[in-house]
């Protein structure tokens, strides 16, 4: 009986990397049994350091059957996890290290000693998309390294986009990284074009100025529910950011059947089926793209459903639970 346990951050919290670990958790992806254990937890120093060291207590015990998953992203995650990696790897279990972030190949180079030193503990690394797989090639030589997009179950209760109003729906950091400022500079184009469309902004600031326009809603962070409730609504995603791994909005988004707006950023290009890619800080392409989804509603049917038809053949629970039972076993084998 193989157990897997997977390091990040809280599900008990909104975020990507959160919603990865959530996605595997609920699902039992991977093994026969399938646990979470917080390192972190956001805006809380004193919690997360004694989760961190919960955390390290428990990979030493893990047993040869034991599968410690931790989900490394950039910065200071690679001493936090790193301290939980290097531990695991003194133990009897395997080590799975999966690398998130849009910052990771900048923090890689950065810290490079210390990256290359945690990446050489594990028994296999699991990335999201090539460009990081070759760099941790380079980091970690001799540990197998695994492209496995992240689970993302299918939405079967989102009507088809025709059938939404006008709204153009933006989730994440509220910030330049998101390019929630290209956003910003593009939404006059789109609201002097349609003049019965909105736009909602959804996420945490980033301590940026905050962007306003007319018919656009600032609703700060909200709750899964909320969140979806909102992409029901929508009839487009845009998320116009200058650095990403492989954004959960995107993924959740062709999983409702929406289309969206996006950059040829980090991982974005794999998934293109769901969306149109437009160039980094293009605003006035970014406004195409939108006014072209809103004033066809059978188009960005069209697009949606040809997204969700890739997630469910790429990136469904089944799918991802072959691929990773997969890297578990070839992992094992390496240790």
């Amino acid at each position: 009986m193989r157990r897997a346990t997977h390091f990040g951050p809280s599900i008990a919290h909104v975020g990507g990397m959160a919603t990865v670990i959530r996605t595997y958790t609920e699902h039992q992806i991977g093994a026969d049994e399938v646990r979470c254990a917080p390192t972190w937890i956001p805006g809380s120093r004193v919690r997360s350091a004694a989760h961190m060291l919960r955390a390290v207590a428990r990979v030493v015990r893990f047993r040869s059957d034991d599968v410690a998953h931790v989900h490394v992203s950039e910065g200071g995650s690679f001493v936090r996890e790193g301290a939980v990696i290097a531990a695991a790897s003194l133990g009897r279990g395997t080590v799975v290290v999966a690398v998130h972030g849009a910052r990771f190949a900048e923090s890689a180079r950065g810290r490079r000693r210390l990256v290359a030193w945690v990446l050489r503990r594990a028994d296999a690394i699991v990335v999201l998309g090539e460009t990081d797989g070759a760099l941790v090639a380079t980091l970690a030589p001799g540990v197998p390294v695994e492209l496995v997009l992240n689970p993302t179950p299918i939405d079967t209760h989102a009507l088809p986009a025709a059938e939404t109003a006008e709204i153009v729906l933006f989730g994440g950091e509220v910030g330049r990284r998101k390019g929630a400022d290209v956003l910003e500079r593009a939404w006059p184009l789109v609201a002097a074009r349609r003049p019965k469309a909105r736009c909602v902004v959804v996420g945490p600031r980033t301590g940026e100025h905050a962007i306003q326009g007319e018919r656009m809603e600032l609703r700060g962070a909200v709750g899964r529910q909320e969140m979806r409730r909102l992409l029901h609504a929508s009839r487009v995603v845009a998320l116009p950011s200058r650095q990403e791994a492989l954004p959960m909005m995107l993924t959740e988004a062709m999983a409702a059947g929406r289309p969206f707006v996006a950059t040829p950023v980090g991982a974005i290009p794999s998934i293109s089926a769901g969306g149109t890619l437009v160039p980094v800080g293009d605003a006035q392409a970014l406004a195409d793209a939108l006014v072209e989804l809103l004033a066809d509603p059978a188009a960005a049917e069209r697009v949606g459903r040809r997204g969700q038809r890739f997630c469910a053949e790429a990136q469904n629970v089944r799918v991802i639970d072959e691929r990773i039972r997969a890297v578990y076993a070839r992992a094992c084998g390496h240790r």
